[in-house]
């Protein structure tokens, strides 16, 4: 993982004015599918009014320069990523257990193919991520390990899940949520 990365979410500050998402300030979506947690939410990044972070508690933070840009470089290479063949672009990790969350990232593009959000976002998912395992389940192509930028962003991303939320909102996961359209 990143090491300079690590921690972006306790260096963020807390956004203390009212903040109205927009769907074209979006920089990156991060969501989590799991059987406890079918349209779960951790992480959008926001490119204006500031560097904007909403997190999986919904709170609004305004992250450092250094980190926001660091996160959406790597998300930004995840468009370079080989296509998996499965559904919503899934990398499966090998783990002895079924029913692993996926965690799906949303990249922006600028003219996308498909329908719905497909045309404003490339999706790439991550099965069975426990920051430990890299082995696929099954190939993508010559690849058999999760790749680096994949363990490194899901890794860093977490981060919004974890405890002491910063100004919890559920109003403002559910507005994050309802600009991004047929995702869920």
């Amino acid at each position: 993982m990143s090491t300079s990365l690590s921690g972006w979410h306790s260096r963020a500050t807390p956004y203390t004015h009212p903040f109205i998402p927009e769907r074209s300030a979006i920089s990156l979506v991060i969501l989590r599918n799991a059987p406890a947690e079918p349209e779960g939410f951790t992480l959008a990044l926001f490119n204006s009014p500031a560097k904007i972070a909403v997190d999986a508690g919904g709170g609004a933070l305004v992250l450092q320069d250094a980190d926001f840009d660091g996160l959406i470089a790597l998300a930004e290479q995840t468009k370079n990523l080989p296509q998996t063949g499965r559904f919503r672009n899934t990398w499966v990790v090998a783990q002895p257990i079924t029913s692993r969350p996926i965690d799906r990232i949303l990249v922006p593009v600028q003219s996308g193919e498909g329908s719905g959000y497909q045309q404003d976002f490339k999706e790439t998912s991550v099965q069975g991520y426990d920051g430990v395992t890299t082995r696929l389940k099954q190939s993508v192509g010559d690849i058999q390990d999760l790749p680096s930028v994949l363990q490194d962003l899901i890794g860093l991303v977490l981060e919004a899940r974890e405890g002491g939320q910063v100004n919890k909102d559920d109003a403002l996961i559910s507005q994050v949520k309802s600009i991004l359209g047929d995702v869920f």
